[in-house]
């Protein structure tokens, strides 16, 4: 589902300015235009093979012995969850600097009967992180752990959201909605400001997907790489919500108009809802696709929905795999230590 930083640089070659057209002349890339992406083509090239050679050392990703004696004595996924909190941290700050109210959203089936590891020890952290940052959050948790797993998603073929669970998780998310639908971000941009795309879906596309699972299922992306069926226009005539996140928002195996965040829209006519959800997301996405992109989109208030998983995905192996960013990352010491100890006795 993500995009290549190659593909998406081809395509900046032939069309470089924001959404509000050229700044040299229509369908004229300056030499400066050229120069630059040459430089990021020849990074982008680099850091692919960096990448590469990092999964060819390191192949393996954290596994349970992780939580082991409750994660409290495991130097590493300590040095995750301070990972975390500076990476939420600095999301709010950057958020909250546009004046847009930011919200944290901690939702995963993973609850009740079907609890992980992932939410035994992360939620717990999430928080308290929340707590000593000040940010206001909503744990969908025990509202979700009253629900049948084989109702709410699509076990046991697959555990994302079935039509039911999106419409539960929508009802969920409706209070804050209707909490801030007064609230307004005080940052505007100009057009020539604005990236091609808010989101990372392949813009202007409508696709079947089946995920492996011959579950199909339809995406379609609008001219910004959001998962909604129409552009967002500007000067802003609605308010927006903006929505980062995993899976959890980005739904696959459902339709366009069976997620959560168009059960939303049609209650909600007033307010632009958008949709920026990728699979495998954790916080390090969310915090480099706004600064890069959604930030744009001038979002009054942003939701950003997290789980337990957020945490063990900022292993470097996971990030090296991962990514949105496609840029290589080196082991702490701790991490080395670790995956040395694990993997390599």
């Amino acid at each position: 589902m993500k995009k290549s930083i190659i593909a998406g640089l081809l395509a900046a070659s032939v069309s470089i300015t924001g959404c509000g057209g050229s700044s040299s002349g229509e369908g004229h890339i300056s030499e400066e235009q050229s120069r630059k992406t040459r430089e990021m083509l020849a990074e982008s090239k680099r850091n692919a093979q960096q990448v590469e050679k990092l999964n060819e050392l390191y192949k393996e990703t954290p596994d349970q012995i992780l939580f082991e004696n409750n994660g409290q004595n495991s130097a590493v996924y300590k040095e995750l969850q301070q990972r975390y909190k500076d990476q939420l941290a600095e999301l709010k700050k950057s958020v909250e600097a546009t004046g847009a109210k930011f919200i944290v959203a901690i939702i995963t089936p993973e609850v009740g009967v079907a609890i992980s590891d992932f939410t035994r020890y992360g939620h717990p952290f999430i928080r308290q992180a929340c707590n000593e940052l000040g940010v206001e959050y909503y744990d969908l948790g025990p509202a979700l752990a009253t629900q049948k797993p084989t109702v709410i998603t699509q076990m046991p073929r697959d555990g994302h959201w079935s039509k039911v669970g999106a419409v539960f998780l929508a009802d969920q998310l409706e209070p804050i909605i209707t909490k801030y639908k007064d609230h307004r971000s005080t940052a505007v941009y100009k057009d020539s400001e604005r990236p091609e795309t808010f989101g990372d879906l392949a813009p202007s596309t409508e696709e079947v997907l089946d995920g492996g699972k011959d579950m199909p299922y339809k995406v379609v992306a609008n001219a910004q790489g959001l998962r909604m069926d129409h552009d967002v226009v500007f000067p802003k005539k609605k308010q927006h919500v903006l929505f980062l996140g995993g899976s959890q928002f980005y739904s696959p195996f459902l339709d366009n108009e069976f997620i959560a965040t168009s059960v939303l829209a049609q209650r909600h006519p007033d307010i632009e809802m958008m949709n920026a959800g990728m699979i495998a997301g954790c916080t390090d996405d969310f915090l480099s696709l706004w600064e890069e992109k959604s930030k744009y989109s001038e979002p009054d208030v942003v939701i950003m929905q997290t789980n337990g998983t957020d945490i063990t995905d900022l292993f470097f192996t996971n990030r090296n795999h991962l990514a949105r960013s496609k840029k290589p990352y080196e082991p702490s010491p701790v991490e080395e230590a670790y995956f040395m100890n694990r993997f390599r006795r």
